[in-house]
């Protein structure tokens, strides 16, 4: 979700059970993010795009994500991160986006 230096528009479809986030310029497939209650994937299954469920709180869509490879890193980061990411509708023109990405085999809270 980090933008690129051009053409990084983001476009959000929603079904009633899947959530998909597609970027413009991007060789990746987009994300396909269910949020029907569905259990993760088991811990032994790493994929590119990783395992990603959805949910709603209120007007934020809250996506935890998990079960990296060990292919792709996020400053300095290994497959055991989990990343929490939050979009809120301010208004009709303005979405806020959070993310926090913890890994507890490189970085410690002090």
């Amino acid at each position: 979700m980090l933008p690129a230096s051009y053409n990084d528009l983001l476009n959000i479809f929603q079904t009633e059970y899947y959530i998909v986030l597609a970027q413009e310029m991007r060789n990746n497939a987009p994300r396909i993010i269910p949020f029907d209650d569905r259990p993760n994937l088991p811990a032994a299954w790493r994929q590119w795009s990783a395992d990603s469920r959805g949910r709603w709180d209120g007007n934020t869509l809250i996506v935890e994500t998990t079960n990296f490879n060990d292919k792709i890193h996020f400053n300095g980061s290994t497959e055991a991160r989990h990343v929490v990411e939050r979009a809120t509708r301010v208004d009709n023109e303005t979405i806020r986006y959070e993310s926090t990405v913890d890994d507890h085999a490189v970085w410690d809270r002090s």
